[in-house]
């Protein structure tokens, strides 16, 4: 196997690799003007993350546990996530667990929405623990995951109260992380993976996009896992941000009509949007 090495830092500190975005040559790093260390990494993959490097950004499956003062409503709202033990994504590319540097996030823990970082709203809580994790031995082989212990902020947000019951409910069962791939080796049909990260720098972790899953919402309402009140907090909120009223939202999301310039990127304002749009429908429901 072809193994590539990706240096993401100098003596002097970390530098922003100059990666060309757009559509993937024939030849990815070799006659296409991709920076060399990225040679066999798809240019159309890579997005700007958090800090303004290029890295790349997929979902990890996750066991949820509740600590037990949080289980019995007694303490924060906080949820452990074991994730990641190694297994194919639908990229059918592997991250190792063991791989994770973690430094850079652990300076900065946010738990963010859907990658947004345009408005405090997406802030959901922040990790109060994140570190690589042995699991008991499964078929006789060593497992490790990344473990997280996350605190809600339930008190402050009302989107955080509602990912937090999606979560806890089971009704959500995915994170996405934002990470700079460091080390990796090519596979092929017989090693059963096209790629796997074998060292890798995690710089976001985030909840999947609520508005991506609105059976999830109406689930979670239906089952009590989140309240109707919460639902309807955060909707007054998202109205008064997008200027949208549940008649003119379906117009605005598809004209692009609403004035999204107070809320920071583009991106931040149709996610917004989107968001309201699934509040809406299922309160008209409701």
């Amino acid at each position: 196997m072809n193994e590539s090495n990706l240096s993401t830092t100098t003596p002097g500190g970390s530098f922003l690799l100059p990666v060309q975005f757009g559509a993937e040559p024939e030849n990815a790093g070799e006659s296409s003007g991709l920076a060399a260390p990225w040679a066999g990494l798809e240019p159309t993959r890579l997005v700007p993350l958090c800090d303004g490097r290029a890295g790349l950004r997929g979902a990890l499956q996750i066991e949820t546990q509740i600590p037990i003062a949080s289980a019995a409503g007694d303490g924060p709202a906080i949820i452990d996530f074991i994730a990641s033990t190694g297994t194919l994504d639908r990229y059918a590319e592997i991250i190792t667990p063991a791989g994770w540097r973690l430094d850079n996030y652990r300076r900065n823990p946010v738990f963010q929405n859907a990658h947004q970082y345009g408005d405090i709203l997406f802030t959901l809580g922040k990790a109060l623990i994140t570190e690589v994790r042995e699991l008991p031995p499964a078929s006789g082989q060593a497992r490790s995951a990344l473990f997280q212990r996350v605190e809600f902020a339930v008190e402050a947000n009302p989107l955080a109260r509602v990912a937090y019951g999606l979560y806890r409910g089971h009704f959500l069962n995915a994170v996405s992380v934002g990470f700079i791939p460091v080390r990796w080796e090519n596979g092929g049909p017989e090693a059963g993976y096209r790629r796997r990260y074998l060292e890798q720098e995690l710089l976001e972790v985030s909840a999947v996009g609520i508005p991506a899953n609105p059976e999830a919402l109406q689930l979670g309402l239906n089952a009590g896992a989140i309240d109707q009140a919460d639902l309807e907090e955060l909707w007054e909120l998202l109205r008064g941000l997008v200027g949208a009223t549940r008649e003119n939202l379906r117009s605005k999301l598809e004209g692009g009509g609403a004035d999204t310039s107070a809320l920071g990127a583009a991106a931040n304002g149709a996610h917004l949007l989107r968001l309201a749009r699934a509040l809406s429908d299922i309160l008209g429901r409701a």
